[in-house]
């Protein structure tokens, strides 16, 4: 897969989790000008509440952006939609960034702390915690038993790996 085709579906995989089905839609719609919520609800033929909640998902993330102006004839605030392809770059970058902290933090906690976990999944704690529980577990009675979390925090780790990889791409 080429560099722009990936980063145009990762582009597409964050705008659907955000933004949803219409937001794609939106996406995909590429217009040229500014539009109104209105007139996008027309063209698509979608519920212009759907269109509105797609678009300020959008607007949250950076890849769109709105005027206001007022209707003079009927003292209504239109607002105008700019989609802007020209940032899905930059907010692909920071937002790959806010995965890879979260992920470095999970990798930091896990490395950091021994858990236990209950031999029926009811619960994961901390050592501490499960010594005061005298390793029973509080919520089934069951044994609360040595978890080894090395093979997750070197999944973590590849994911991280690979996030850099799609930055260096960007």
């Amino acid at each position: 897969m080429k560099k722009d085709e990936r980063i145009e579906e990762l582009v597409r995989e964050l705008i659907e989790r955000v933004a949803g089905s219409v937001g794609l839609i939106i996406w995909d719609m590429k217009p040229k000008e500014e539009l109104t919520d209105e007139e996008m609800s027309i063209i698509l033929g979608i519920e212009i509440n759907e269109v509105r909640r797609a678009l300020f998902a959008l607007y949250e993330l950076g890849l769109a952006e709105y005027r206001r102006k007022r209707d003079e004839d009927t003292g209504w605030i239109e607002y105008y939609w700019k989609i802007r392809y020209d940032r899905q770059k930059d907010v692909l970058r920071r937002e790959l960034e806010k995965v890879k902290r979260k992920l470095e933090e999970k990798v930091k906690y896990e490395s950091e702390n021994i858990h236990y976990i209950c031999e029926n999944g009811c619960v994961k704690v901390r050592y501490e915690e499960a010594m005061e529980l005298n390793f029973t577990c509080p919520r089934c009675g069951g044994n609360l038993e040595y978890l080894d979390v090395t093979n997750a925090i070197k999944k973590v780790e590849d994911e991280i790996k690979k996030i850099d990889e799609l930055l260096a791409e960007l």
